[in-house]
Formats: structure tokens, C-alpha cells, sequence
């Protein structure tokens, strides 16, 4: 499940610009967020890192890109997240240990009433997993208890359509796979003190069909602190479980990690 190739200091250099970037963008945070209040869109990037050094030298950079809009007649979410990963062996050797992408949009109708119907599409690679591409579309409905944009309670159902291509080398799995999914979601956002606190926690499960054993199990729990307007500090714990993941050569069904990650929210 690993690609060797020689040490090099590529993902220092990428992590160090990524970080002097993303200080750029804040920079006069505050007369960028008086500019949008009243706009009906919103913008959130997301970057983290870690090194470890010394006797087992590791590297690890998330990223994630999130845009909503709303209006009387739609409301929609794109949504891009990227994780990248070398650890060195004993022999000096630096092998990928985690490389993964996803990209999703989703489209409302009618987001004023409680009950509205919605579209949504999902691409991602999972190198852990050993999925080269993955990529779902369907329909479906959702209710929403809403408050505000930061307290919220959406639960949704839908019928996704997914076709699954597996890394080279999976274990009886080459071939494409397409299937159709049964799929619930239920997300909560939440704002304490002043908004300086929130939750977003959203939780999905994915069933085959006619194969209730055979489903895709996905957890997201964020707890942000804002430091300024724009400006946060957040706490993530991901959880992805694929029943199929050991069927392609991956060592595990479950895949989690842990970020911290300096958020910029427009």
C-alpha cells in the first residue's frame, strides 16, 4: 500500500507557502467580513499541518475549500478537501501514507420551507482505501430546522447512483463496480458564547440496496474557537468506514485522523 520514493524537503516547502498564502488571505479580516454581511454567500479555507522529526521523520497537510450560497429559490455547497502524507522508514526511504481528495455539491430547492427537495454529486480518491475514483449522484429530500446558518438541524434522505474503480493491484476488485445506495444524513451546527464556539458535526450512511452489510459509514465533528471576525482555530475528527476497503487490498475498513487546522472564513 505504500509508493517508496527518496526523502526530499518538496512537502516543507509546500506546507511553508500554503501557510504564508492562507496568512495573506486573512490579513484585514475584519473589513472583509463587514463587505459580506449582507451578501447571501459564504466562504470557509481550511489548512493544517504536522512534522514529526528524528528518528522516524512523518509529514502530513490537509486542506479544505467550502462555498455556500442561498437565495429565495436555491440554496447550494461545494465543498473540496485534500490530505497528503510521507512517513521515512528505517532505510531513509519516504513512503506515501496517506493521499485522499473528495469534491461534492449539493443543490436545494425551495430552502425557505422545512421540507425541500435536493440534487447532489460526490467525486473522491482515497489512496488508503485503495479507491483510484469514486463518484455518486442522486436525489432526494430534506428537513431542515433552522435558526440561523450557525444553528441548524438538516436530516436528509436520498437514492444515490455510484460507480467505484479500485486501485491497481486491489485484491479481486480491478474492475469497475456500479451500484446504487441508499443514503441518511444528519448534520448539526451549533453556536455557543457569542458565536465564538461552534459544532458542526455531520454523520452519513450509505447501504447498498439489497445489502444492508455492504455500506460506507462517514463522521465529521468540528469544534471551532474563533480567534478574530475571520480568523478560527478548529478541532476535526473524521471517521470514514467502507465494508469493501479490505476486499481492494486495504488493510483496514476504518480510516481516521485527527486535524488542527487555522480556518479563514469570508
Amino acid at each position: 500500500m505504500t509508493s517508496p520514493r527518496r526523502g526530499g524537503s518538496g512537502p516543507w516547502r509546500a506546507l511553508v507557502s500554503a501557510l504564508v498564502f492562507a496568512a495573506g488571505l486573512t490579513a484585514g479580516g475584519d473589513a472583509a467580513v463587514a463587505q459580506s454581511q449582507d451578501r447571501d454567500w459564504k466562504a470557509e479555507g481550511e489548512l493544517g499541518g504536522n512534522f514529526f522529526f528524528g528518528n522516524r521523520e512523518q509529514t502530513q497537510v490537509s486542506s479544505r475549500v467550502l462555498v455556500e450560497r442561498a437565495d429565495s429559490l436555491f440554496e447550494s455547497a461545494s465543498e473540496f478537501r485534500f490530505a497528503y502524507g510521507e512517513a521515512t522508514d528505517r532505510d531513509g526511504i519516504r513512503e506515501v501514507n496517506r493521499r485522499n481528495w473528495a469534491a461534492s455539491a449539493s443543490l436545494d430547492f425551495r430552502p425557505t420551507e422545512r421540507y425541500r427537495p435536493f440534487v447532489s454529486g460526490r467525486m473522491e480518491s482515497a489512496f488508503e482505501r485503495r479507491i483510484a475514483l469514486r463518484y455518486n449522484a442522486g436525489a432526494g429530500f430534506r428537513v431542515s430546522w433552522d435558526r440561523d446558518r450557525r444553528n441548524r438541524v438538516d436530516l436528509s434522505a436520498s437514492i444515490l447512483a455510484e460507480r467505484t474503480y479500485a486501485r491497481e493491484g486491489g485484491r479481486g476488485t480491478e474492475e469497475d463496480v456500479g451500484l446504487a445506495r441508499w443514503s441518511s444524513n444528519l448534520r448539526i451546527r451549533r453556536a455557543y458564547l457569542d458565536n465564538r464556539f461552534t459544532l458542526d458535526s455531520n454523520n452519513s450512511y450509505r447501504p447498498v440496496f439489497d445489502s444492508f452489510g455492504n455500506y460506507t459509514l462517514s463522521t465529521r465533528n468540528a469544534f471551532s474557537y474563533s480567534l478574530t471576525e475571520v480568523v478560527a482555530l478548529r478541532l476535526t475528527v473524521i471517521t470514514d468506514f467502507d465494508s469493501g476497503a479490505q476486499e481492494r487490498g486495504a488493510e483496514t475498513n476504518r480510516d481516521g485522523q485527527i486535524q488542527i487546522t487555522l480556518v479563514a472564513r469570508f
